[in-house]
């Protein structure tokens, strides 16, 4: 049966299905960098600046539209990963640090590039996982304690789903970046590291919550297998290599993966349409996030079209590093 979802809360998964999906290709780059450096440097690294703006910008749209959707949603989050959030804090900020030294700082300077990358790369590794965590401890609630608003990371971990989740999720990255950065691997490889990865955090997922459309859950199944078949195929790879068909399709994914726990949080025991904020503000939120948020669209796709082109036209930039 086909559950109609809140409108207002629809979009706030959407908003956070887009988010996801441009933070995820920084995770793919981060991969990369750590295992494929030389080759990213050719590949992957013209494409870091203008994903990295873009992540900062949908981040902080996604958590001003959640407070105005469900006010209690931050302050829970804020007491319960208080001492995460802090270090998450201090972590984003080397993170910045890095990149921006690496791509405007290094030239002509005693610095190490490539030691530069590598910390970006593994800062925003943590940081993916410590997002990761949260998002999948607000779907099982292993771990969370609601009315005490505390966190505690050993039972989290305990549960064993919990964890699959969370790996299966990285090695389904790892695949995918081979993918979207048209890294030179094994044919066969990133279809294998996809599938692998999509049944462990697949499976994982099922046992996380108690899921109220698990059909929906055909969608991103679909669509995950699709994206490496289309790759194998030289007719077809140019389709997913296309940067914002390749994210449009992880962002629909992560949607319908959301869409499948609806309304529920925490293992069932918390619906979230009881937290909403139902009130004149909120209304007047959700169209004015409506507006905004078809413009910033608009504005990422175009920007997004003008720098990949830009940078694509561009294969021999940014070799200076092997000087």
């Amino acid at each position: 049966m086909v559950q109609i979802i809140h409108p207002e809360v629809g979009l706030n998964l959407a908003i956070f299905a887009m988010l996801f999906a441009i933070l995820s290709t920084e995770l793919m780059a981060a991969s990369a960098i750590l295992f494929k450096y030389s080759e990213s440097e050719r590949r992957v690294f013209r494409y870091l600046v203008p994903i990295w703006e873009v992540t900062g910008t949908f981040f902080v749209f996604y958590v001003v539209n959640l407070e105005a959707l469900i006010p209690s949603a931050l302050p829970l989050i804020a007491y319960s990963f208080i001492s995460y959030i802090l270090l998450f804090l201090i972590l984003y900020v080397l993170r910045n640090a890095s990149i921006i030294s690496a791509e405007y700082l290094w030239k002509n300077r005693r610095i190490n590039r490539k030691f530069l990358y590598s910390m970006y790369a593994v800062i925003t590794f943590v940081l993916g996982a410590m997002i990761l965590i949260i998002y999948t401890a607000f779907i099982s609630g292993k771990g969370i304690d609601y009315s005490r608003m505390t966190f505690n990371l050993f039972a989290f971990a305990a549960f064993l789903p919990d964890d699959g989740f969370i790996i299966g999720s990285a090695i389904l990255l790892f695949g995918l970046a081979s993918i979207f950065y048209g890294l030179e691997v094994n044919r066969y490889l990133p279809p294998l590291v996809v599938i692998t990865g999509m049944i462990v955090a697949g499976v994982s997922f099922i046992y996380l919550g108690n899921m109220a459309s698990p059909y929906d859950l055909a969608v991103p199944v679909i669509l995950t297998v699709l994206v490496p078949l289309l790759w194998l195929f030289r007719r077809t790879r140019a389709i997913v290599q296309n940067k914002i068909i390749f994210q449009g399709l992880i962002a629909v994914s992560v949607f319908f993966l959301a869409y499948s726990q609806y309304p529920y949080l925490m293992g069932k025991s918390l619906n979230i349409l009881n937290l909403l904020n139902n009130n004149a503000m909120q209304t007047q939120v959700f169209y004015t996030t409506v507006i905004g948020g078809a413009i910033l669209l608009l504005l990422t796709l175009m920007y997004f079209d003008v720098a990949f082109k830009k940078e694509e036209l561009n294969p021999a930039q940014k070799s200076e590093s092997a000087h």
